[in-house]
């Protein structure tokens, strides 16, 4: 029995592995665009030296000392959107935690954003957007990916400054929530 219960254990593992790491794989495609910053690098934004008595500096120190990771993945190739498209698909689908939190279809652009429970209403511990469409005059497919405590009220200024596409629609998240 407890070797039973030792190899169902090992099995499992590398199955919750693949569901955090759902979309790594895009990274080292060809036409793929990455940006990845994990919880060392938000240690050491958090450790510059910013005005600390500036209330926004401070706001924005607090939002990303909490967040885990964030992954960007973007690809103008058709086969490669697919591909985004098909791995989104699956991972929403089969991560029964994962909820739909709002859609948004817009001046050619369809954008969806999912989350998992936080330790609040306003907080999630993962937040993902899948975004397909036209931006800038081109056929895109967006996938971002957030985890850690994230705080829905201000998120939308962390996406915004790093110009991740689609971050527009996050300042009505609160409201969807």
């Amino acid at each position: 029995m407890k070797k039973s219960l030792i190899l169902i254990a090992l099995l499992a593992v590398p199955f919750f592995a693949s569901a955090q790491k759902a979309f790594d794989m895009f990274e080292d495609e060809k036409d793929v665009t990455s940006f990845v910053a994990t919880k060392n690098m938000f240690k050491l934004l958090s450790k510059m030296d910013f005005d600390s008595n500036d209330p926004e500096v401070k706001e924005y120190l607090d939002l990303i000392n909490n967040l885990e990771n964030i992954k960007i993945f973007t690809t103008e190739n058709v086969s490669v959107a697919s591909k985004m498209n098909d791995a989104v698909s699956k991972y929403t689908s089969g991560n029964s935690s994962l909820s739909e939190l709002m859609r948004v279809k817009d001046d050619g652009k369809n954008i969806k954003f999912y989350s998992k429970e936080g330790k609040n209403e306003n907080h999630v511990s993962e937040l993902l957007m899948h975004l397909t469409g036209n931006l800038d005059g081109k056929e895109r497919t967006v996938i971002m990916s957030i985890t850690g405590d994230i705080d829905l009220k201000k998120v939308s200024k962390l996406t915004k400054d790093l110009n991740v596409p689609g971050s527009d629609a996050l300042k009505n998240l609160d409201d969807k929530k």
